[in-house]
């Protein structure tokens, strides 16, 4: 039997509503994207109120309970915008319903004409909302623009960041649990922009427990940038002090350190007698290098932790320094006898540990280095003068070679093993301390060569090639940048003066003089950074013909001042200074408007205000800083105080008064700056009592 089907077109049915049918295709075809494997998919139908879907992450076939939440819109006849994306109006109470929720929340688009997906995170557009207008949320509703098309690879992305969320979110409720149960309140629970969540209890466990060992290593760098992703509560107990005072004085930041250790201190109970060692001997070396404590004051702890295990034996080794001076060019046979001695008493000692072993033998191998160098020079200058007499003797100069290819072939394998060992001992800081000890040693030579060498002539045999020392000074210079950069990175501001220092010497001494401005510029501004005393003592002498060369010449012409052309001049100096005194016995009143200034070692003088400029320009003062110390003076009819026996002058006050006095140049000077002074006017007062 036939049906008439046509008999429901005539019966009164209810209608289909489009809307409920665009709806359900667009439930069914989202649901389609997801894999059941990773997903599963829970319809809101129970009063819903702005979310249609929850969506549950399936992690290797479990359920996670991690979700995210899904608003289902769907359209046929939504025109795009010029840029392609689709418009559609969103109600503000539906946004902030959506905020509320603890899950993260994506608003989905389905375009019927296009069977194509349309999503947009909801937190990227609360974000633009913000950027837009902070009071966003008084609008009735905001326009959502539709762009991302969601396929299997923004699926992917949704789930990755779903399963992130989740186990971050996971860590906080487990740290809020465990911090509910802890004694210490106020520890702070952290999260940094990548949602990775610790707490303060963490980094003061981590800090104490290696916080040291990475130092030792040379890390203090790290240890600092975990200790700044703490809270302000974290620096707790006298260890984590401690640890982040010495930390923060390898990185130069006194202030800083000081602050650490003084918060130690007051818990220095709670550390072992070896740690307050350290307490106490960091803190004596931050006050000393800020000028915070005399000489005496700093020598009287030193003494005291001498005799200590870890922390005496670093000392024992600045002792053994001092008391070999830091330049061996006076030094005897004797002494640096004493000082091998007191080296390889601390590289004996049973409490002596690898890092302590190894800062030692970097010291040995410079003051080893600096012997053979000046064993050079004496070894030459004996020849030269036994010549003199008795004309070349080749038998001699060949003995002499030996000897010195024999110590210095000893001593290069000698640098060579430390610096391996330093690199097998993963100790970075005392490869590199090695490393600039050897250019060290290296730059020296090269000076001493330059300046010394065996006068006679052999007859009949010519003169040997200057040799090319170009790549010596190549590799210098190269390893100088090496060794800048890794203290640079690890912040070891002491070092990367010291590198500095080292460059500048050498840019000097090849005569690279818009280089060794600049280094000299970088050097002088990293130690007026951070307020190194002790370094601006070292800078000043680096400035006034302290490099290795300047110095070597100014030793070489001190040990020749006894013949008689330097003698010679010395006295018609003093001569004519002496004639230009007499001159201006006559003119010993006081003039008015002028300016008084006492020039060590010759007295004192007087120049017109207006002048001024004049006389800092005669004397050598250029730098800017010092100008303002000598006008301070002037401002307040104070005298100050010239050592015209360095130039430039770089400093009010007497400056190592008359040991700076380091021979004939600086008397040059002298002579030069008071023939000047004659030639200007700015005349000699004579006052009575004594002079400085």
């Amino acid at each position: 039997m036939k049906i008439d089907e046509s008999i429901l077109d005539e019966m009164d049915l209810p209608l289909a509503n489009p809307k409920e049918e665009l709806e359900t295709i667009s439930r069914n075809s989202f649901n389609l994207l997801f894999d059941v494997s990773q997903f599963e998919i829970r319809p809101e139908d129970y009063k819903d109120k702005g979310i249609d879907h929850f969506i549950e992450l399936k992690k290797n076939s479990k359920y996670t309970n991690f979700r995210f939440v899904i608003q289902l819109k769907a359209t046929d006849t939504k025109e795009a915008n010029k840029d392609g994306s689709i418009s559609l109006q969103i109600h503000t109470s539906n946004i902030n319903y959506l905020l509320n929720g603890a899950n993260s929340a994506y608003y989905v688009l389905f375009l019927k004409a296009k069977n194509q997906f349309l999503y947009e995170n909801l937190n990227d557009f609360v974000q633009r909302l913000f950027q837009e207008n902070n009071e966003w949320s008084k609008q009735e509703s905001h326009v959502l623009r539709f762009s991302k098309v969601l396929d299997q690879k923004s699926i992917e992305g949704i789930y990755a960041a779903t399963l992130k969320k989740g186990l971050f979110q996971k860590e906080i409720n487990e740290r809020l649990l465990l911090r509910s149960a802890s004694l210490d309140v106020k520890d702070r629970i952290l999260v940094d922009p990548d949602m990775k969540v610790s707490d303060d209890a963490e980094i003061r466990t981590l800090v104490e427990g290696i916080g040291l060992e990475l130092i030792n290593e040379g890390r203090w760098k790290e240890v600092i940038f975990v200790h700044k992703k703490a809270s302000g509560n974290v620096a707790s107990t006298a260890m984590y002090n401690l640890v982040l005072g010495i930390a923060n004085y390898y990185m130069g930041d006194y202030l800083e350190a000081l602050s650490f250790l003084k918060n130690a201190k007051l818990l220095k109970q709670d550390l072992s007698e070896e740690l307050t060692n350290h307490l106490e001997y960091f803190e004596v070396i931050i006050k000393y290098s800020l000028g915070l404590i005399t000489d005496s004051d700093f020598e009287k702890v030193t003494k005291k932790l001498e005799d200590t295990k870890t922390v005496g034996l670093y000392i024992k080794v600045e002792k053994a320094k001092e008391r070999y001076g830091a330049t061996p060019v006076t030094n005897s046979q004797d002494q640096y006898e004493q000082f091998v001695q007191d080296i390889e008493e601390v590289l004996n000692d049973p409490n002596a540990n690898n890092n302590v072993k190894l800062i030692a033998r970097c010291e040995l191998i410079l003051y080893e280095g600096f012997k053979n160098n000046m064993d050079y020079v004496r070894g030459v200058s004996m020849i030269n003068a036994l010549e003199i007499q008795v004309g070349p003797n080749v038998q001699m100069r060949v003995e002499a070679a030996k000897l010195f290819v024999a110590s210095n072939k000893a001593w290069v394998q000698n640098i060579q093993a430390l610096k391996q060992d330093a690199h097998d001992a993963k100790n970075y800081f005392a490869y590199y301390l090695a490393l600039l000890n050897e250019v060290k040693v290296t730059y020296e030579f090269e000076v001493y060569i330059s300046m010394v060498s065996i006068d006679e002539e052999i007859p009949g045999m010519p003169k040997p090639e200057e040799p090319d020392h170009k790549p010596i000074f190549e590799r210098i210079i190269k390893i100088l940048d090496e060794a800048y950069k890794f203290y640079k990175q690890m912040g070891h501001v002491a070092n990367l003066c010291a590198v500095l220092s080292s460059r500048y010497e050498v840019q000097h001494f090849l005569k690279e003089t818009k280089k060794a401005k600049k280094t000299l510029g970088e050097l002088t501004s990293l130690i007026d950074n951070y307020e190194m005393k002790d370094l601006k003592r070292s800078l000043v002498h680096l400035k006034n013909q302290g490099t290795t060369h300047e110095a070597f010449r100014i030793f070489l012409d001190n040990t020749r001042s006894d013949s008689d052309k330097v003698r010679e001049e010395y006295e018609q100096m003093i001569k004519e200074m002496t004639e230009l005194d007499t001159q201006e016995m006559k003119g010993d009143k006081k003039r008015q408007e002028s300016y008084m200034i006492q020039l060590l070692p010759i007295g004192y003088f007087q120049f017109p205000r207006n002048k001024k400029e004049r006389a800092y320009e005669i004397l050598g003062i250029e730098d800017k800083g010092a100008q303002r110390q000598f006008d301070s003076f002037f401002e307040k009819s104070i005298t100050p105080i010239a050592n015209i026996f360095y130039n430039p002058i770089t400093q009010e006050g007497p400056v190592d008064g008359k040991l700076a006095d380091r021979g004939i140049e600086c008397w040059r000077n002298v002579h030069r700056i008071r023939k000047a002074f004659a030639k200007e006017k700015f005349y000699r007062v004579m006052i009575k009592g004594p002079q400085s």
